[in-house]
Parts: C-alpha cells; sequence; structure tokens
C-alpha cells in the first residue's frame, strides 16, 4: 500500500533533516550570543525571500493559511530585541530565488517545502527554552522565531498536516518529496556555508559575546 504524503515526506527526508539539526546544534551550551544572532540573520535572508517565493505559488483560497505562517517578522524583532536596531530590508545577504532557493512551481513543491519550515517548529519548542536560559533573554525577546506559535504550535502543525493531504494530488507527491530534500540541502547551505566551502558566519557587527 502507498505511502500517504505525510509518511513519505518523513521517512524520505530523515537522513537530510538529520544532517541540518546535527550542522545546527542549537541546543548546545556553549552557543554565544554573537554567534545566536549571525544565524539568526542568516535564517532572516533565507525565510524572507522564501516566504514570498512560496506565497505567489499558493491559490488565493490558500493565503490567509499561508499568511498566519510567515516568521520573518519574527526574526526581525528578536534581532532588534538584540541588537537594538531595527532590521532593515537591505542590512543582510538575501537568498535568491533562483539559486538558493528550492523550485517552487505547483502545490506539491510548496507544500513540501512548507514541511520542511513548518516541521521546525516542533523542534523550536525546546530551542526556545534553551537559548533564552544559555543567552540570559526575557521571555520572547530573542527567541521569539523558535518559539514560533507558542501554545498553538500542536494545532497549526496539525492544522498544516490537514491542509497538505487536502490540497496535494497524488500525481505531486514526487514533486513534494523533492521539494522537502532540496529545502532540507539549501537551508544547510545557506545556515552552515563552511560546510559546502562558502564564506563562514561572521559575528554581528557590535554583538557583545
Amino acid at each position: 500500500m502507498p505511502l500517504d504524503l505525510l509518511s513519505r515526506l518523513k521517512h524520505e527526508t530523515a537522513a537530510c533533516h538529520a544532517r541540518l539539526e546535527n550542522a545546527l546544534d542549537l541546543m548546545r551550551d556553549d552557543l554565544q550570543r554573537n554567534e545566536y544572532i549571525a544565524l539568526l540573520e542568516r535564517f532572516y535572508g533565507y525565510v524572507s525571500p522564501w516566504e514570498d517565493a512560496a506565497a505567489a505559488c499558493m491559490p488565493a483560497s490558500l493565503a490567509g493559511f499561508f499568511d498566519a505562517r510567515r516568521k520573518a517578522p519574527l526574526l526581525a524583532a528578536d534581532l532588534a530585541a538584540l541588537t537594538g536596531e531595527r532590521l532593515s530590508a537591505d542590512a543582510v545577504p538575501q537568498a535568491d530565488s533562483r539559486h538558493d532557493l528550492p523550485r517552487m512551481r505547483n502545490l506539491g513543491d510548496v507544500f513540501g517545502s512548507m514541511y520542511v519550515m513548518e516541521g521546525s517548529t516542533l523542534g523550536g519548542r525546546f530551542i526556545a527554552p534553551h537559548v533564552a536560559e544559555h543567552l540570559d533573554l526575557e521571555p520572547g525577546l530573542g527567541n521569539a522565531y523558535f518559539d514560533g506559535y507558542g501554545p498553538r504550535t500542536g494545532s497549526m502543525w496539525n492544522a498544516f498536516r490537514e491542509t497538505a493531504t487536502t490540497s496535494v494530488p497524488e500525481i505531486q507527491y514526487d514533486d513534494a518529496v523533492k521539494a522537502a530534500i532540496d529545502t532540507f540541502d539549501s537551508l544547510h547551505a545557506w545556515l552552515c556555508p563552511e560546510a559546502a566551502g562558502l564564506e563562514p558566519l561572521q559575528p554581528a557587527p557590535g554583538a557583545a559575546s
């Protein structure tokens, strides 16, 4: 019996999911404030253009569903709280939709990619309090992105699962899996550029350690 969409996504992305999680290692105890700020800047540079690209693939009937899941504003708020400066649009490098982001052309593509981004909120429930404790952050100031939907995380994840299941036709399941793998891989290349032979992350200017 063929696996359903969510089962395929879970099983066929497990290896690249573990690879990215291990590379980021956000649960380590020696995470420094300047490293964290630099990482949030990289996240913002990926998430902001990714959200615009994904939204462009969504039908009008799902615009509200998607807009309720935008998280670039949370990253901007975190960076403002940590640096004391409002983030401008050109303040950090932005991922190029043609080269740095997964290609999204249909519902299978966009829901496969969303599976990665929405799924990260589940791990964020553990990352948010860990970061707050080790970097001495006030609740919700500097870790809002990882806290995601807060107490609504479980219900938002279930709603995503249900919407993906009812929206993506079976003929696009392969597209969804490929887009999810490409999203994990592109996130790894963008967030951990040293692993791809690119320039390593630099501490944010003026950030205190």
